[in-house]
Formats: C-alpha cells, structure tokens, sequence
C-alpha cells in the first residue's frame, strides 16, 4: 500500500499541469518589459538631454530594440517603441530604421 501511494504521489508530480510555474514566468516577463522600456527611455532622454551622440543613440537604440525582441517578442517590441515615442517623439530622430 505504501509503494503504491509513493508511486501514485510520484505520477502526480509528472502529470500534474505546469501552470504552477507560469505566475513565476509571468511577473519575470513583466519585469522584463518594465527594464525594456526603462533602457529605451533612459537612452532617449540622455539623447534629448544631449549626453549621448546621435549615432551612439541609434546604436544603443538598436541592440536594446533587438534584445527585447528576441527576449519577448515582436509586439513587445512594438508596444516598446510606440510608448517611447510617445513619451519623446523627439527620439524618432535617431530611432534605428525597421529591423
């Protein structure tokens, strides 16, 4: 009897679904987005402010453009540049040219 609760218990475990662990991955992907957009608004501001050249700016624009996409996503990246447009649209200046 105890086998099979150990067996039983063990099956579970295997079988059981993995929404458990999406919370977790949730609030990480959240924390993912809200870093994104925080680099592409720090990099425009520090443009805008003129501490940062312009091609230097397209070129931290692009690598941070690129990263969020292969970490999130296209819309992810898409939602990104429209937020950070809409805070400064003067970073359009200097946005990296469609990837």
């Amino acid at each position: 009897m105890r086998l099979f609760v150990l067996r039983a218990a063990a099956a579970s475990l295997l079988i059981t679904s993995p929404a458990a662990a999406m919370p977790g991955f949730d609030r990480l992907q959240i924390s993912l987005e809200g870093q994104a957009q925080g680099w592409l608004q720090a990099t425009c501001t520090y443009y805008g402010l003129g501490w940062l050249e312009p091609e230097n700016a397209t070129k931290a624009l692009r690598r941070l453009v690129l990263l969020i996409g292969k970490d999130l996503g296209h819309q992810a990246t898409v939602q990104a540049k429209t937020a950070a447009l809409k805070r400064d649209p003067g970073c359009q200046s200097v946005w990296p040219d469609s990837l």
